[in-house]
C-alpha cells in the first residue's frame, strides 16, 4: 500500500528499499509492526545496487567464519519468501568455485562448508574438463562444487519482498527523498520532500548513499565502480551453457595474474571472473572484478569504461571460457559500498540506538539479504537478533567514524 504524503508517525521507518531495506520491510512486517519504507525512486528500479537479472546464491562462504551462519539463515529465509510470495525467487544451478588449491577461494570455501556441515564436490583439473569443459583450467588448477548454489534476480526478488510486506500491512513512500534523519532520546525524525515522519526506530539501508545520510560514516564508505556483460556464446556450444550444464561460477585471481591473494572480501583483489547462464544459453553473463575502480561519489555513469570495454573483446575471456565470441551485446555499470574492511555494517548507531545501520555490503551482501533483513527488523522491534552479529558491528575500530 502506497503512502502519498504529508506528515505521518510510525513505529519503523526503512530508509532505501533495495534488496536489503525491501527485506527489512518485509521481517518488520511479518511481526505486526506498524512500518513505513521510504525510496527516492519506484523499486525494483536501475539506480541503486539491488538491480538487473541475477546476483549469486550461495551457502558456501569463503569470506569467514562470520559469514556461515547468517549464510544459512539466509537461505531459510529465501524459501520463506519463495513460498509465500508464490513463485520461486531462486534458480539453483550449483555454483563451481575454480582455483589454485591454496587460494582463499577455495581454502575458505572448502572450511565453511565443513564447519556447516555442507554437500561438495572437489574436482582435479581432469574432473573440471570432463564436467564442465566450457572452462579453460590449467593442470594444477581445482574447483569446488557446491551443488546448492545459484542465482536469483535481484529485481523480482525486490518486488516479492515489497508485496509480501504489504500484504502484511507495511506502507510504502516512493518518489520521496529523506533530506535529514534526526535521532533523539524519545523519537527519530525524518525530513523528507513531502513530509516529515516520526518513528520510534529507523532502519537506514541507503546503500552508496549511506554517508549523505548519516555523515559519521562518510569515512567508513569507500564507492567502487563494476561492470559486467552479456557475451555471446557460438551455436554449436550454446547448448553446453544452458543452466542445466553451465552453474554459476566464480574464478580466483590468482590463477590468472600470478599474484596471492591476501585474506581480502575485495573483489578487485579476490576474484578474477565470475559469470552466470542464461536460459536458453545463448549468451552468458560475464564479470571481471580486476577492472572495478574506486570511484568520488555513487552517481554511475552506464557506459562502458574503455578498461571494461577491452577487457570483453580481450584474450582473456577466450582464456577462461570456451565457446563464447568475444565482445558484449550488453553492458551493465553497478556501483559498490565499500566498508573499509569489506565486511558488512549491520547493527545501532554509536550515537543512538534508536538508528539501524545497514549498509558496506562491498558486493558480497545480497545473498544474505533476507537474513540482514530479519536482524535489522529484530533490532527494531527490541528483540535479540536471531545470531551473533557483533563482527558487523557500525562501532568496530576498523571504520574509523568520526562522531
Amino acid at each position: 500500500m502506497a503512502d502519498l504524503g504529508g506528515d505521518v508517525e510510525v513505529d519503523v521507518a526503512v530508509v532505501g528499499l533495495g534488496i536489503m531495506g525491501s527485506c527489512t520491510l518485509w521481517r518488520l512486517a511479518a511481526r505486526g509492526i506498524s512500518a513505513i519504507g521510504i525510496d527516492t525512486h519506484h523499486p525494483p528500479h536501475q539506480f541503486g545496487q539491488s538491480k538487473g537479472e541475477s546476483r549469486i546464491l550461495r551457502r558456501i562462504q569463503f569470506e569467514g567464519e562470520d559469514y556461515v551462519a547468517l549464510g544459512s539463515l539466509a537461505y531459510q529465509l529465501w524459501s520463506d519468501m519463495a513460498r509465500q510470495g508464490g513463485h520461486e525467487v531462486f534458480r539453483r544451478t550449483g555454483l563451481l568455485v575454480l582455483g589454485p588449491p591454496g587460494s582463499q577461494l577455495i581454502r575458505g570455501g572448502r572450511e565453511s562448508a565443513e564447519r556447516a556441515g555442507l554437500d561438495f564436490d572437489l574436482l582435479d583439473a581432469a574432473a573440471i574438463r570432463a564436467r564442465h569443459p566450457q572452462h579453460l583450467v590449467g593442470d594444477e588448477e581445482i574447483a569446488l562444487f557446491d551443488p546448492d548454489g545459484g542465482y536469483a534476480s535481484p529485481d523480482q526478488a525486490v518486488e516479492t519482498a515489497l508485496r509480501l510486506a504489504a500484504d502484511a500491512g507495511a506502507t510504502t513512500r516512493l518518489g520521496c527523498t529523506v533530506r535529514s534523519i534526526s535521532a533523539g532520546a524519545r523519537e527519530v525524525v525524518l525530513k523528507t520532500d513531502r513530509g516529515t515522519i516520526r518513528c520510534v526506530h529507523a532502519v537506514v539501508a541507503a546503500g552508496a548513499r549511506l554517508p549523505s545520510l548519516l555523515p559519521e560514516f562518510a569515512a567508513a564508505i569507500q564507492h567502487e565502480r563494476h561492470g559486467y556483460a552479456y557475451v555471446k556464446v557460438t551455436s554449436a556450444a550454446a547448448a553446453a551453457f544452458a543452466p542445466d550444464r553451465f552453474p554459476v561460477w566464480i574464478r580466483e585471481n590468482s590463477s590468472h595474474t600470478g599474484v596471492s591473494i591476501r585474506d581480502s572480501h575485495s573483489h578487485r583483489e579476490r576474484i578474477l571472473a565470475f559469470g552466470f547462464p542464461t536460459l536458453d544459453g545463448s549468451r552468458v553473463k560475464v564479470g571481471f572484478p580486476d577492472t572495478g575502480a574506486v570511484v568520488p561519489g555513487p552517481e554511475v555513469d552506464p557506459k562502458p569504461w574503455p578498461a571494461e570495454a577491452e577487457v570483453f573483446g580481450s584474450d582473456r575471456l577466450k582464456g577462461v571460457l570456451a565457446g563464447v565470441v568475444p565482445g558484449y551485446s550488453e553492458f551493465t555499470a553497478c556501483q559498490y559500498d565499500n566498508s573499509r574492511d569489506f565486511n558488512f555494517i549491520l547493527g545501532q548507531l554509536p550515537s543512538n540506538p534508536r538508528v539501524t545501520v545497514l549498509g558496506g555490503f562491498s558486493g558480497h551482501g545480497f545473498k544474505h539479504a533476507p537474513a540482514v533483513g530479519e536482524c535489522a527488523a529484530a533490532l527494531a522491534a527490541g528483540e535479540a537478533p536471531p545470531l551473533d552479529i557483533r563482527p558487523y558491528s557500525p562501532a568496530r575500530a576498523a571504520l574509523g567514524l568520526r562522531s
